[in-house]
């Protein structure tokens, strides 16, 4: 036994152990691969040290991987996105304290060495961390981890379980602090109403990545009317945006003829184009529009009022 319960004598034998479970699970479990579940396990052990430990509070997961956390079937990262929650924190002391967490010995032969830290490229405020994570003394995966700071966020984290749906005696696996739903609705609602910058030009947004996700929410997710204004209204407002009155895709055309694409990244069928615009102009029109809402029901794609409750 190891000093954290896990019953195998050398990182070998558990790399094996761990190789036979995640192909199993991949057999019995058509949204996953084994190349997908053997980095989701890479993901999910640098987790287990931040939410495990007595920082956990100041960190949420954001993003894809949060959304796959929450929703096994939503498209799979391929990297990890955290917020900082420290208010006015600047991204060095962020990087900093992520580096103190990977290097926590949790028992479980893993270990994460941070190979480079560059800025975010994007309006985020952060930076990008390129992690080699390492079972034993051989290279296990390589990823990043897109650290922010000062992010909006209206709502309480919701807890989630580990992106690995994978149980072994001994393993340190705490539950996710992941960023709530209607924040992550209206960061993405944002990201696709706002103008960016590209060689001196203004050019409308190419995240059709964020369309998939909204369809995918709207269409499993029970969303409180207020809690999504608020998000809306207070992330707008941060990022200096004009409030769009309804929800419109920037440059039907293009994102039409990439959406399939896109969307087939995602395990399971995801609405197509023309019905996730539809959802999507649902969901968002009547808070843009200043309309009072009840909550919103995925069966129905539609909101219901307080009272259907």
């Amino acid at each position: 036994m190891t000093t954290a319960g896990l019953p195998y004598a050398n990182a070998t034998a558990f790399r094996t152990a761990l190789k036979d479970r995640l192909a199993a699970i991949a057999t019995t479990q058509s949204n996953y691969t084994t190349d997908e579940l053997h980095r989701q396990f890479a993901y999910d052990r640098a987790l287990a040290r931040i939410f495990s430990s007595q920082d956990a509070d100041r960190w949420v997961l954001k993003g894809a991987g949060a959304l796959l956390a929450r929703l096994v079937h939503a498209r799979h990262s391929k990297d990890i996105d955290v917020y900082f929650t420290e208010q006015w924190a600047e991204a060095t002391a962020a990087v900093a304290s992520l580096r103190n967490l990977l290097a926590r010995d949790l028992g479980d032969f893993f270990g994460f060495e941070i190979t480079r830290v560059t800025p975010l490229q994007e309006e985020a405020k952060g930076s990008r961390v390129h992690v080699q994570a390492r079972l034993g003394p051989k290279p296990f995966a390589t990823f990043h981890i897109d650290v922010v700071v000062r992010t909006t966020m209206t709502g309480q984290p919701d807890l989630v379980n580990p992106l690995t749906p994978l149980v072994m005696d001994g393993l340190i696996r705490p539950q996710y602090r992941t960023f709530p739903v209607t924040d992550h609705l209206a960061d993405k609602l944002c990201a696709i109403v706002a103008a960016y910058q590209a060689s001196g030009r203004a050019r409308v947004s190419t995240r059709i990545k964020d369309l998939v996700d909204i369809a995918l929410i709207a269409t499993t997710q029970r969303i409180d009317g207020s809690a999504l204004r608020t998000a809306i209204v207070q992330n707008i407002a941060d990022r200096g945006l004009e409030p769009p009155d309804s929800f419109v895709v920037p440059d039907p055309p293009v994102w039409k003829t990439g959406y399939p694409k896109v969307a087939s990244d995602a395990p399971v069928a995801i609405p197509a184009y023309d019905e996730a615009v539809r959802v999507a102009t649902e969901l968002f029109t009547p808070i843009l529009a200043g309309v009072s809402l009840g909550f919103w029901d995925p069966a129905s794609t539609s909101w219901l009022s307080a009272r259907s409750h």
